[in-house]
């Protein structure tokens, strides 16, 4: 227990009061006997159409269009064009010390941040996702004696809720209350709903989708799927049916929304999801009791492909976290099912992106925000008013929303276990990178939650430390403006700048700005040496029998003669990097409003592509 004085002290969004094992023993067995009720009804009512938000619930605007969020939404851009002019033009002939200075820190700085994330990936995180994928993880909450492979500090330095040779740590809730429980009886307790918002995707990839859903080691009594669909898309109905047919029987219930699109909302995942947890929470919990903190909700894209023990692996994590109401869990994103079917630049910034999310997850120094496929528990989406409906980036948005609806008290906790993602794929190779482009540029757009962070702090900032928010705010505009830059200064800046100022020719050292930011560009063939081992070993040695992944499907010598592909990188990093952020920030800059283009995708394994193309929520 803790200590009333403590109790007291505690911010509130983490305060904890005495809870009487008995009174939760009785809420306890009244949840878990409506949910065997559920359980034990026939399929018809396990699922279906839902139609009925919850009544206490409502659609949450994030924007009022006020002066300061305008004027945020200007900052990025006009940030970027000041760098951008700065390391090209114009400060070769005001200061070319500082020029100098910044050009050589800047590119040092790449190279420091890529060598980080490929030396995480490498001897952190693979490591990991080889114990997380060895383990048995029912087994494990079944027997607590046994060793977790979890990192203690995963979970905040007082570790784990349950440890052997100690009592159990206080669960710490948003409504003040200290559950008492063992490891098994909280695993046990616990229940799975996956959201899966989808736009006229095909059949083929919603089937290889539920299907990796319906392979879950506890699908059948515990997961709960739900297909969000759109209005727009007059096909979905028929291909839920074909879903039920096929996957109704494996799954504890199966259940499809159709949201239409009201006044005010952005087209896109976030206004999707909002309606369906709404719906969801109206059905299970309003209507059959089921209790929102032994429910844990992941929101997925349309193709993404679980590893089998992944809901397991969850509720184990949610069990033991001291903190599970002020938690989003993040599974090791990757796109590696169809990477060879892509054309090479997409593949490379897929490659880069697949083996540093794994390494800003295993690093201790960086701030990982969600990305496409995460969850938290049901309790949490209700506490923060689910989410908002006039977004587009939904998963860094509900974060920080999140984040300040618990008063700076929420974390991101590192599952390691690799969900895939199909990379973008077209039907010609012009098309798929301007698909690419385009994905690029609405990620990027991710930029405008810089406005949210800054309005949020002004409305709580009697009641969220401004330390926080400055630590917040910085790592976001690191990953939203420093990289926009990044190409421009290292590909332009040194050689630019000499034509502006032939002074720069031997200046400084007498070496010049060229040759010296030549020096200090050298060490990234370091970083992108261990980028390379990351990716084939991942491919080789982790994701080589995993249903629907084809990380292998090229020859072996095909695989060890297209490394040349890494001499594109630059390429990669201009268009889906500098590029696409400097389109969205003079976008956001100019009208801070943006059309929602879906993700292109080929049809495969019986799916058909559908007029009009075919498309996937992605997160930004």
């Amino acid at each position: 227990r803790i200590p009333e004085s403590r109790a007291h002290h505690a911010p509130p969004s983490l305060r904890c009061a005495t809870f009487l094992p008995s009174l939760w023993g009785k809420m306890a067995d009244s949840s878990r006997k409506q949910a065997n009720e559920f359980a034990s009804s026939p399929l018809s009512k396990r699922s279906g159409y839902l139609s009925t938000p919850s009544a206490d619930s409502k659609s949450d605007f994030a924007y009022s269009g006020g002066a300061l969020e305008r004027f945020v939404f200007a900052t990025p851009a006009f940030i970027s064009i000041f760098m951008i002019t700065f390391v090209t033009f114009w400060g070769a002939r005001v200061s070319p010390a500082l020029t100098v200075v910044f050009i050589c820190c800047y590119v040092s700085y790449g190279w420091v941040k890529g060598i980080h994330s490929a030396m995480f990936s490498l001897f952190v995180g693979i490591p990991k996702c080889h114990a997380y994928r060895d383990a048995n993880w029912h087994e494990l909450a079944k027997n607590p004696e046994q060793k977790s492979p979890i990192i203690e500090r995963t979970f905040g330095p007082q570790g784990p809720v349950f440890k052997a040779g100690r009592p159990a740590l206080p669960i710490l809730s948003s409504e003040g209350l200290t559950e008492y429980q063992s490891l098994t009886a909280k695993f046990d307790s616990l229940y799975h709903v996956c959201v899966i918002p989808t736009y006229k995707e095909p059949l083929g990839t919603l089937r290889k989708t539920v299907g990796t859903l319906h392979a879950q080691s506890c699908a059948k009594e515990k997961l709960i799927v739900c297909l969000a669909t759109e209005s727009r898309d007059t096909e979905a109905p028929e291909k839920v049916k074909a879903l039920l047919a096929e996957f109704g029987d494996g799954l504890l219930g199966l259940f499809y929304t159709t949201h239409v699109l009201a006044e005010g909302e952005a087209v896109g995942k976030s206004s999707n999801t909002a309606w369906a947890v709404r719906c969801v929470k109206h059905t299970l919990v309003d209507t059959w009791g089921f209790a929102p903190e032994d429910v844990l909700l992941t929101i997925c894209d349309a193709d993404t492909y679980f590893d089998v023990q992944f809901m397991d692996c969850l509720a184990f994590h949610h069990a033991q976290d001291p903190m599970p109401y002020n938690t989003t869990y993040q599974a090791v994103e990757c796109f590696f099912p169809n990477i060879w079917a892509v054309p090479i630049i997409v593949r490379i910034k897929a490659l880069i992106d697949s083996v540093g999310f794994l390494g800003q997850l295993a690093s201790p120094f960086s701030h990982p925000f969600p990305f496409a496929i995460y969850s938290q528990s049901f309790k949490t989406a209700i506490d923060c008013g689910y989410w908002d409906v006039d977004i587009i980036p939904e998963d860094w948005h509900h974060f920080l929303k999140c984040w300040f609806r618990r008063d700076g008290n929420f974390r991101v906790v590192p599952v390691f276990l690799f969900m895939g993602n199909d990379a973008i794929e077209d039907e010609t190779w012009w098309a798929a990178n301007k698909a690419r482009y385009t994905q690029a540029k609405r990620h990027a757009w991710g930029a405008i939650d810089l406005a949210y962070i800054v309005c949020q702090y002004v409305a709580r900032k009697d009641r969220v430390p401004f330390r926080k928010v400055y630590k917040l705010f910085s790592h976001a505009s690191e990953h939203h403006i420093s990289w926009t830059l990044y190409w421009v200064t290292v590909m332009l800046g040194s050689l630019v700048s000499t034509w502006i100022n032939p002074v720069l020719e031997t200046y400084p050292f007498g070496i010049g700005l060229r040759k010296l930011a030549m020096l200090c560009f050298l060490p990234m063939m370091f970083a992108t040496t261990m980028f390379m081992i990351g990716d084939f070993y991942i491919r080789m040695f982790l994701l080589h029998d995993r249903r629907h992944f084809e990380a292998n499907a090229a020859p072996m010598w095909w695989q060890v003669l297209s490394q040349i592909q890494w001499l594109l990188m630059p390429v990669a990093d201009l268009f889906f990097g500098s590029l696409a952020g400097l389109d969205a920030q003079l976008h956001m800059a100019i009208q801070p409003t943006m059309k929602y283009e879906v993700s292109t995708k080929v049809a495969k394994d019986g799916g058909l592509k559908p007029e009009g193309g075919s498309s996937e929520y992605q997160s930004a």
